[in-house]
């Protein structure tokens, strides 16, 4: 496709490590479809019918190593031997589409975790696990994690890779945002180890999650590719930051980079959003990353809608869609070189086709997304039962 006689960036390809990926259209993790802790048939049904839509990259549901602290509800996967054949199966439905990039995403709750009554856990009696037992800094919950729970926590990630590897993943992505397990390690209301975990940079406080990468990387090999994903804001705090200042991202993005990190995943409640108005009143955080680093930038936040993600789904506020409007700032994103792909969820998963329609320039009759239409009941599960991102919250 091209505009006025130019190449539209949106579908030209991008090179992740030695992967070629189609367009610049990512279907980011959005945490539905899962039973039982295993993938459904919907789950690959579903994921298939976004790769024939046209999206670059998918982006499996997240789910976590298969380690007893990482057991929540059984609406959240679980990537472990005993679903392999589960996971295989969603694997086979996108990858038999043709061009589409599969990556399964790794996931654990950490301090979010809850045992809540009467929903099945097979590990009900262990202790969520975080960097310090905190939620945030004045709101604890399961314990600190030893040196035993460090090691076995990182060999249940490289053996969920190993795993995703083994059906037929183009790589994995480690996710590393919004107040779950390895966030906690990079925030410093959460982290307040004193030992080589620990640290007063966020550099410093990225060692396990580099380390979790870098085992990673040499059990999968070179071409494996490995995503980061990491935010700013929290579900448990919107205004919450692991950078202070741009200064702070280099170093963190070199160390994940050093570890194997081939691609970084930047979550934003909006994907054009100022990251420091004071200092830049246009450069999002995708775009400083893009300034301090030579790998592939994904950006995504509220693509083609009106609200963002929080609000829509703790707030209630339904968005309305602005797809034609988001697509132009989206290309001139990407032409500015202000990130190399885009993420579109929830616009997404409203129109499984999107993508193939934005190359049509067919922008009629694309549906609306509605929460308690369009997500699994497993979310709606998590967010009405969990009760520990309600009121509480900070905002921003």
């Amino acid at each position: 496709m091209q505009i006025h006689g130019e190449p539209n960036p949106l579908f030209a390809p991008v090179q992740v490590n030695a992967t070629t990926v189609r367009n610049r259209f990512v279907l980011p993790a959005m945490q539905r479809g899962t039973r039982d802790y295993r993938p459904t048939p919907g789950m690959a049904d579903t994921l298939r019918r976004t790769a024939e839509g046209g999206s670059g990259v998918i982006i499996s549901e997240g789910a976590a190593p298969d380690h007893p602290a990482a057991y929540w509800q059984p609406a959240f996967g679980i990537i472990g031997r005993e679903t392999v054949d589960d996971w295989r199966r969603v694997a086979h439905a996108v990858l038999g589409t043709g061009d589409t990039v599969f990556l399964m995403q790794l996931w654990h709750p950490g301090a979010l975790r809850l045992v809540l009554d009467g929903v099945p856990n097979p590990h009900p009696g262990h202790p969520a696990l975080s960097p310090s037992g905190l939620v945030q800094e004045d709101r604890p919950n399961g314990e600190a994690m030893t040196r035993r729970d460090l090691e076995d926590t990182k060999e249940a990630y490289v053996q969920s890779a190993l795993i995703a590897q083994e059906v037929g993943a183009h790589g994995i992505e480690v996710h590393c945002a919004h107040g779950y397990l390895l966030d906690l390690f990079l925030w410093h209301e959460t982290n307040r180890r004193d030992d080589e975990y620990g640290g007063a940079t966020l550099a410093e406080r990225a060692a396990y999650p580099a380390e979790i990468v870098s085992a990673i990387r040499a059990a999968t090999g070179p071409d494996f590719v490995i995503s980061c994903r990491f935010s700013q804001w929290k579900e448990v705090d919107y205004g919450a930051r692991i950078a202070e200042h741009p200064d702070d991202l280099g170093p963190f993005l070199a160390r994940m980079r050093d570890a194997g990190v081939d691609m970084f995943h930047v979550s934003t409640r909006r994907f054009d959003a100022a990251a420091w108005p004071e200092l830049d009143s246009r450069r999002s955080l995708a775009s400083w990353v893009k300034t301090m680093t030579d790998r592939p930038v994904v950006a995504v936040g509220s693509v083609g809608l009106t609200t963002d993600l929080a609000r829509d789904i703790f707030d209630n506020e339904d968005p309305e869609l602005r797809l034609e409007e988001d697509i132009v700032r989206v290309r001139s994103g990407l032409k500015a070189g202000d990130f190399d792909l885009i993420g579109v969820g929830r616009a997404q998963i409203a129109n499984t086709n999107l993508v193939n329609r934005v190359r049509d320039g067919d922008f009629v009759g694309l549906r609306d997304f509605r929460k308690y239409r369009d997500l699994a009941e497993a979310y709606e599960n998590y967010v009405h039962e969990g009760q520990l991102v309600d009121q509480s919250r900070k905002t921003a």
